[in-house]
């Protein structure tokens, strides 16, 4: 009768390892998948940021328009109530 506790109990003991082993594996599988995710992620931001980057001389020339063009209005305004 001991002995086939003792075999019952190292059968578990087996069981539970072979288990505990396939769920950090699972883990393991998820924290790789997690980490190439996010260095996908990284490569997507930087691009993003380098693309943003490209449009700060245009972005900076369309101010400088529409600074003028709303300079140019204020202008033209003053002189035609001046000519009134």
């Amino acid at each position: 009768m001991g002995s086939t506790n003792i075999n019952n109990t190292i059968t578990e003991h087996t069981l539970f390892q072979k288990e505990r082993d396939n769920l950090l594996n699972n883990i393991l599988q998820g924290i790789e998948q997690v980490n190439t995710n996010m260095a996908l992620l990284s490569k997507n931001l930087d691009s993003v940021t380098a693309v943003g980057k490209d449009f700060e001389n245009v972005a900076a020339l369309w101010k400088s328009f529409n600074s003028t063009i709303i300079i140019g209005g204020t202008d033209a305004d003053l002189k035609e109530k001046n000519n009134n």
